[in-house]
């Protein structure tokens, strides 16, 4: 591969992103900022499971803090927060899911400590992926998005099954 194709292919996919998609991801069809963000955290708990069970888990173990963000970020759009005015930070948004009463103050600083300590660990550094973290983080992420969807007039919208 050369400079030249890296280069074209880059320009190709600033194109892709410049222009209204065509062929929308199943699910996520809707002009609802908060309904977007739950489903997206759906599909991402999904593609969670699917890739556990391949072994990929480096990737549940991302995907899973994903998904636990998204679902809050449903909650607190749900609740009135504009999609510009959310959180810039990871830590941010489950400090703002707890001052909001989303999630208790105990399980928003773990689920900061553990993206401080242990996601950017397996991600960045020589943190190790084992199919037991990613199976309880897996399991964590599916447990909070249940929590958080049943505390929600729009719970209907889920896509999970």
């Amino acid at each position: 591969m050369s400079g030249n194709r890296i280069e074209t292919l880059v320009d190709e996919v600033q194109a892709a992103f410049d222009r209204r998609p065509d062929d929308i991801e199943t699910g996520l069809e809707t002009n609802e900022a908060d309904v977007l963000q739950l489903r997206k955290s759906c599909r991402l708990l999904a593609g969670a499971g699917t890739l556990l069970e391949e072994g990929f888990y480096t990737i549940v173990i991302e995907t899973s803090f994903v998904a636990i963000e998204r679902v809050v970020e449903f909650k607190l759009l749900e609740g009135g927060v504009e999609p510009r005015d959310l959180p810039g930070t990871h830590p941010g948004v489950y400090t703002e899911a707890a001052r909001r009463g989303i999630l208790s103050e105990h399980v928003a600083t773990n689920l900061q400590d553990l993206w401080r300590n242990h996601r950017a660990k397996t991600y960045y550094q020589d943190g190790l992926a084992a199919r037991e973290r990613a199976s309880k983080l897996y399991e964590l992420a599916a447990e909070i998005h249940e929590y958080v969807v049943n505390q929600s007039s729009k719970r209907h919208e889920c896509l999970c099954e």
